[in-house]
């Protein structure tokens, strides 16, 4: 679910991100806009109806005035005075339909024009409480409710639908002031009460002024102004919040897309590092390991289970001292150090590597640790000696044209004479067994050349259908009689399936007989010569075996080599020609068992017919 949520969110585009940040600005702008106008309605709402519930009272206070029931003391102006000292009031006018003022709170503007004439006739005043409000310059800006003054009872309870309750009532009042009910009493006031104002016209039937109640709308003003600091701070926040949620989307985009091409480097890295053909070891500033791959591992001789193990220890108890103290050439002039060097196995085996250490440092300057890295040679320096022997050998074949041409002739010659001056003796003297030395002598040498010859030759074979039962007897019957003088029995056993395979007769003929006389000359007190073939599958299996003294410890692997030999008048040239036939069958030769009681040779060629005729 959490891959997936990831997933989703790395998905989602750029532009989506900055759209929803722009609908989410404009619907916080709406929404501050929509609780402003509100709230001037609702300051709008207030207002009317507290001035609505002021004239009601004024006009309540009037009528009570107008019917002496409020003494002989106060009179309209003082009331008006009165209420026009209550919190936020400004100002209570009467004026006319011509806009001059007939009572006011402020007596000295009774008399001054209120508003012109035209604009009174604009306000259309009725029985309804009305609202505007008022702007001058230089005047406080006023909240002004006004309609038309109703004070006498009648009049109020013409324009208000009364009960009967509320009828009886006035009866009662009109009765307390000494009138019968029914009589006309709109006009009656109580002396004294318009004192100083003009009675008349304020209490005119035909044509009723209007009351003006100013309010001043600071406090609302600055309530509202609140609000609206109160509603743009959280439209701020609310934006701040949206947008730091955008943030954190982009901010989340750009960590999963970071996160992924680290993932992606990281996957790679390793993979690259787990399949280096080199071992690695890492060592952090204080010398201790932090990583190690297989290879290294495997060079030097621990177990792949071990890498937990290992990881955590001090290098110095793990790497080779020799290579160890390679990190102390390591510098600023020299900040990647090279050296061939051989590591000593458990086996004694020295295993050739070029090993490589050099500092870490980050992109700052920063020093991390130190990297140890650990070739193996073995196959370079393999491939090394066989571009030596391929040299040896080019050697070889110049040096065994030269011979071939210049000492073999002359041989035939010493050899013809020595044989002649041999006869002239009787047989069993001194002189007669001198001329025999110098015959085996060229023999001898002439052997050595023709090895020569055919280690110089191209390995180029000749392959047909050859019986492998006829060419081993053949071969052994042309080492029969040597074998016989050396005190050496000779057996032969082939399996019956091993029929005929595509082979260089002539060529394989020579391998065999090196190998017959390779064990013949290794038995000089006598002994048994096995030669043993068999069928296996795709492949046809030579075994060669004596019962010698056997091969030195540890020179069973360089036998093949040329030059190589245990014997102190042989060539080392023998085996290697063995070898070189035998690889050019495309089969294998190899030393299978050596010991006290002999040695074995095995030699395995494919059965394939590719190239016979």
């Amino acid at each position: 679910m959490k891959n997936k949520l990831n997933n989703f969110l790395g998905s989602i585009s750029p532009w989506a991100v900055i759209g929803m940040s722009l609908i989410l600005v404009i619907v916080v702008l709406v929404l501050a806009f929509m609780n402003y106008n509100r709230e001037k309605q609702y300051m709008s709402r207030v207002l009317s109806e507290k001035g609505s519930a002021l004239i009601k009272a004024f006009e309540a206070g009037t009528r009570t005035g107008m019917m002496g029931m409020l003494g002989e003391g106060p009179n309209l102006q003082v009331l008006m005075q009165e209420i026009a000292t209550q919190p936020d009031i400004l100002y209570i006018a009467v004026v006319d339909s011509s806009g001059e003022i007939l009572a006011h709170s402020n007596d000295v503007e009774i008399g001054q024009q209120f508003i012109s004439k035209k604009a009174m006739a604009n306000l259309n005043v009725t029985n309804d409480i009305q609202w505007r409000v008022v702007t001058e310059s230089n005047h406080p800006k006023s909240f002004e409710v006004y309609e038309r003054f109703l004070p006498a009872l009648g009049q109020r309870s013409q324009s208000i639908p009364s009960s009967p309750m509320q009828q009886r009532r006035r009866d009662m009042m009109q009765r307390m002031m000494g009138r019968r009910s029914g009589e006309k009493s709109d006009d009656w006031c109580q002396p004294g009460w318009m004192s100083g104002l003009k009675q008349d016209r304020i209490l005119d039937p035909a044509e009723r002024p209007a009351i003006f109640i100013g309010m001043d709308v600071a406090p609302f003003e600055e309530a509202i102004a609140e609000d609206i600091s109160l509603t743009l701070t959280m439209s701020g926040i609310l934006l701040l919040l949206g947008l730091g949620g955008v943030v954190s989307l982009f901010w989340m985009q750009s960590h999963m897309r970071s996160k992924k091409m680290l993932q992606g480097s990281q996957a790679l890295t390793e993979e690259m590092v787990a399949n280096i053909p080199e071992g690695l070891v890492v060592c952090d500033p204080h010398g201790r390991i932090t990583y190690v791959n297989e290879i290294a591992l495997n060079l030097l001789e621990y177990d792949s289970k071990e890498t937990e193990q290992i990881v955590g220890q001090l290098a110095d108890t793990v790497l080779p001292k020799q290579l160890w103290e390679l990190r102390s050439s390591v510098s600023k002039e020299n900040p990647v150090v090279e050296k061939e060097m051989e590591l000593i196995q458990s086996s004694n085996r020295k295993l050739p590597v070029t090993t490589v250490v050099t500092d870490i440092i980050t992109n700052d300057g920063a020093y991390v640790g130190q990297l140890f890295m650990i070739r193996d040679l073995s196959q370079v320096k393999e491939l090394q000696d066989e571009v030596r022997k391929a040299d040896r050998m080019a050697a070889i074949g110049h040096l065994a044209a030269g011979v071939a041409h210049e000492v073999r002739n002359p041989l035939s010659s010493i050899k013809g004479y020595a044989t002649y001056f041999g006869s002239l003796f009787d047989e069993g003297s001194d002189n007669r067994k001198a001329a025999e030395v110098m015959t085996s002598e060229v023999d001898r040498l002439n052997r050595v050349i023709s090895e020569l010859l055919e280690m110089a030759r191209p390995a180029d074979i000749k392959l047909r259908e050859t019986e492998v039962v006829t060419l081993l007897e053949s071969s052994m019957r042309l080492v029969k009689q040597e074998a016989d003088n050396a005190g050496v029995s000779v057996s032969l056993d082939i399996s019956a399936e091993v029929g005929s395979i595509p082979l260089d007769p002539d060529r394989m003929t020579q391998a065999m007989i090196n190998l017959y006389v390779n064990a013949i000359q290794a038995m000089p007190e006598g002994g048994k010569l096995d030669v043993d073939v068999s069928r296996q599958e795709g492949a046809i299996l030579l075994k060669v075996s004596d019962t010698g003294t056997g091969l030195p410890e540890g020179e069973a692997s360089r036998v093949f080599d040329p030059y190589f030999t245990t014997k102190q008048t042989g060539t080392g040239l023998g085996l290697a020609i063995v070898s070189k036939i035998i690889e050019a069958h495309s089969g294998e030769v190899q030393v299978e068992h050596t010991g006290p009681n002999g040695t074995t040779f095995s030699i395995s060629i494919p059965t394939k017919s590719e190239g016979a005729v």
